[in-house]
């Protein structure tokens, strides 16, 4: 049933944005580097291989794509090319423009801005600062959310909670990694996943019912081998360079889909609505597995689970960033008006956070 709400202060979301790098890795690329082609178990693979015809006849590199969209559901990602100058924080600040752009507003009528990334160019100047020069308004306040894939909604939740205390009248999230810096090339279970992008959010003050419809929910718990990557400065000489490692498996994918269904429920009864009032969910794209396995789960129609992780692999925190401006844009079919999404997510860490909004 759909629950009536009254006005009151929430944090409409005005507009959004993404920035994708033009460099596309796709399957058979992403085999020739490092050392993922002599790391392969190309006869593992083949035979783990279902409803594939003439899988015996195929080329190494054809049982790699196939091996790699099966497991993952991953055709190509997006990367910054070796050698360019762009960062996180460029493809942050244009994702951030883009979002401005889209509500109508200056750089300087914002008031905070909150950046969720776990792959800064650097560690110090805070992100926040970068991109807020790189926007063209140096003087802007906000910092850095390090809550790995969760990041970007732990962002909605804190300019929410910006908003409805008074503190900010209109904020900007944004989120971005370049996880493709970060792979380690001879693990082919984390480098046949990860993708680099960056996508925003603008929230004002607004007193209808739409925008974010109460407070996030967020969760946690520590597990350290799922997903870890060194800091710099822990470091011992002769160390390798940092790399981030993924694990995974049936029991990783389990725990993906069953707690971005909790902390999905525990926002949707923050906000006094249940699964039968949402539109459309928008989940981390982590894994093509985990995403269909939470849309069976929660028995939704088809189409009210939205998918893009074939062409951008996982962007940690800007898979749901990016996703959401697409689904505004119109990219995943039309949008009803009004719409009530439920964003969910979980990270390394494990971190997890959603929250639901009507735009």
């Amino acid at each position: 049933m759909e629950t009536a709400l009254a006005a009151r202060v929430t944090a409409a979301v005005t507009g959004t944005g993404s920035y994708l790098p033009p460099d596309s890795i796709d399957n058979f690329q992403l085999l020739g580097m490092g050392t993922l082609r002599e790391s392969f178990d190309i006869g593992q693979a083949r035979s783990a291989l279902r409803g594939v015809e003439g899988v015996n006849g195929l080329s190494a590199p054809d049982v790699f794509d196939r091996w790699a969209y099966q497991v993952t559901g991953i055709r190509s990602r997006r990367r910054i090319p070796p050698g360019s100058d762009l960062t996180t924080e460029d493809m942050c600040a244009r994702a951030g423009l883009a979002a401005l752009e889209a509500a109508g507003r200056e750089p300087d009528e914002i008031d905070q801005l909150y950046v969720a990334t776990v792959s800064p160019s650097d560690e110090v100047p805070n992100s926040a600062c970068t991109v807020a020069t790189k926007i063209g308004n140096p003087r802007l306040g906000g910092f850095s959310i390090n809550a790995a894939c969760a990041g970007f909604v732990y962002g909605v939740g804190a300019a929410w909670s910006a908003i409805v205390s008074g503190m900010a009248e209109r904020v900007l999230v944004v989120s971005g990694d370049a996880l493709t810096r970060l792979v380690d090339y001879t693990d082919v279970r984390t480098a046949v996943l990860f993708g680099d992008g960056a996508g925003a959010a603008v929230l004002e003050r607004s007193e209808t019912d739409h925008g974010v419809l109460g407070p996030m929910a967020a969760s946690g718990w520590f597990a350290r081998d799922p997903l870890f990557l060194v800091g710099q400065s822990w470091r011992d000489d002769g160390d390798r360079i940092p790399l981030l490692h993924m694990e995974g498996g049936p029991r990783i994918v389990r725990n993906a889909i069953v707690k971005m269904a909790e902390v999905g429920d525990q926002a949707l009864r923050k906000a006094g609505l249940d699964w039968s009032d949402v539109d459309f969910v928008i989940p981390h794209q982590a894994n093509a597995r985990i995403t269909q396995g939470l849309e069976q789960r929660l028995e939704l129609p088809k189409g009210r689970v939205v998918h893009n992780i074939v062409d951008y692999g996982n962007m940690s925190a800007s898979t749901v960033a990016v996703t959401l401006d697409e689904l505004v844009r119109g990219k995943h079919g039309p949008v009803p008006e009004p719409a009530t999404i439920v964003l969910t997510s979980i990270g390394g860490g494990y971190t997890m956070a959603a929250a639901v909004v009507r735009i």
